[in-house]
């Protein structure tokens, strides 16, 4: 199980795609990215019960990006929490 964190606030979270981007560029799955910095992220600090994937009862708190979230041209457009968005583009 991979997972991909950063040393907050030394690197700030928002870099989190910015760092899956780089993994895949040396030859990580993009598929295996993504899950690198959610549901085995979440596993591996045992919070997956609640967070990690979209699924009924767990926290509804996403980020909705206008093109791949690993792009770095994409621009975030929602930001959600407890499925209200908090924050619009």
């Amino acid at each position: 199980l991979t997972a991909i964190m950063t040393d907050h606030p030394v690197i700030p979270i928002q870099y989190l795609p910015v760092c899956a981007a780089v993994a895949c560029k040396e030859g990580m799955d993009e598929d295996e990215a993504l899950k690198a910095i959610t549901i085995n992220a979440a596993k591996l600090t045992g919070i997956d019960q609640s967070t990690g994937s979209i699924d009924i009862g767990k926290d509804a708190d996403l980020l909705v990006y206008d093109g791949h979230p690993f792009e770095f041209r994409s621009k975030l457009e929602y930001v959600l929490i407890n499925g209200k968005v908090v924050h619009e583009r």
